[in-house]
C-alpha cells in the first residue's frame, strides 16, 4: 500500500469521525432539549393534576355543603351532615357517602330511611343540575318514608329548590300533608267510568 492510499484512507476516516462527531453533537442537543421538554410536561401535568384535585374537591364541598343544608334544614332537631370521602381504587377517583351524625360517622342511609331518601333526592337534583338535564323532578312517593312531623320542612325545601334552581317538581303521593304547601294540588279517585283527575288548587 502506498503513500497516497494511506492518506486517502486516513481522510475518509477522518470525515467519517467528523460527521460522527458532528451527529454524536446533533443528538445531545436534541437530547437536551428532549430532557426540556419532558421536564415541562412533567412540571404541567403536576400543575393539571393540582387543578382537577382542587376542582374536583370544590366541587365535592359544593356537592355537601347542599346535601348538608338540607338535612339541617328538614332534620333540624337533628345533627345531621353529608360526608363525601375521596378515595383511589384501581387508579380510579372513587366517592363513598357517609352520614355524620353528631360527628361520628356512618355509612350512607344507615340513619333511617328518611334520611337516606331527603341525601339521594338532593343527589339527583345536584346530578340533574351538573348534566344540564330539562329542570323538571318526578317524584313518585319519594318521601312516603319521611315522618309526619317532618313534611313541611321537606316541603319548604322543595319549594325553595324550585324557587332558587328554576325546577319543577311533580310530586305523586299518598301523604296528603303536602299539598298545604303545594302550589297545584290534582286528586285522582275512582269513578265508575275510571279513574277521575279533579284539580283542588
Amino acid at each position: 500500500m502506498d503513500l497516497n492510499s494511506i492518506k486517502s484512507r486516513i481522510d475518509r476516516i477522518d470525515g467519517f469521525y467528523q460527521a460522527l462527531k458532528s451527529q454524536e453533537k446533533s443528538l445531545s442537543e436534541e437530547i437536551a432539549k428532549l430532557k426540556t421538554n419532558v421536564d415541562l410536561l412533567t412540571k404541567a401535568s403536576l400543575v393539571i393534576k393540582h387543578l382537577l384535585d382542587v376542582m374536583v374537591k370544590d366541587e365535592i364541598n359544593k356537592m355537601a355543603d347542599l346535601v348538608t343544608y338540607g338535612l339541617k334544614t328538614i332534620f333540624d332537631d337533628q345533627n345531621l351532615a353529608f360526608k363525601p370521602v375521596l378515595s383511589k381504587k384501581n387508579d380510579r377517583i372513587c366517592i363513598d357517602f357517609k352520614t355524620v351524625v353528631d360527628n361520628v360517622d356512618s355509612d350512607f342511609g344507615t340513619y333511617g330511611g328518611s334520611v337516606a331518601v331527603i341525601e339521594s333526592f338532593l343527589l339527583r337534583v345536584i346530578c340533574m343540575l351538573k348534566m344540564n338535564l330539562a329542570r323538571l323532578i318526578l317524584l313518585d312517593e319519594t318521601f312516603a318514608s319521611v315522618g309526619y312531623e317532618y313534611i313541611p320542612n321537606t316541603s319548604r325545601l322543595v319549594g325553595e329548590l324550585s324557587n332558587k334552581l328554576g325546577l319543577d317538581v311533580l310530586l305523586v303521593t299518598h301523604q296528603v300533608q303536602f299539598k298545604d304547601f303545594a302550589n297545584k294540588v290534582y286528586r285522582l279517585r275512582d269513578t265508575p267510568n275510571g279513574v277521575l283527575m279533579e284539580k283542588e288548587k
